[in-house]
């Protein structure tokens, strides 16, 4: 394995939570998040939502100690579900089966400091 990095999750939103059910996955990674109905699918399955490093897929692809096999190849290389040995994977889980996410946290946050700064820059 070459190259290994996360990809941008909130575009399998629409039909993860029902891959999750499916298939009774217990971990997602990819980068910047998923939405609601990932959020309710990792609560109801007891799965969390791990946040990789964006631009380190030459790291993690040394973290890769062994392919063992592929599922789903019909759905092309990157989407396919590769199951991987590994060591040292460095991940965070951003959401987690107890309905908390640190996306929404952050973009709440946010929000809120960006609002104060909403009329003296726009006005």
């Amino acid at each position: 394995m070459k190259a290994a990095g996360p990809t941008t999750s909130i575009r399998e939103e629409p039909y993860q939570g029902d891959i999750i059910k499916k298939f009774g996955i217990r971990a997602v990674i990819g980068k910047g998040g998923m939405g609601a109905k990932t959020l309710k699918a990792l609560q109801e399955h007891g799965a969390v939502y791990l946040n990789a490093i964006g631009g380190a897929a030459q790291y993690y692809a040394q973290c890769f100690k062994k392919v063992e096999g592929v599922d789903l190849m019909e759905f092309g290389i990157p989407e396919a579900m590769w199951h991987l040995q590994t060591e040292g994977f460095a991940a965070i889980v951003t959401m987690d089966s107890h309905g908390n996410s640190l996306h929404a946290e952050v973009e709440k946050d946010s929000l809120g400091k960006l609002s104060q700064f909403k009329e003296p820059v726009f006005s």
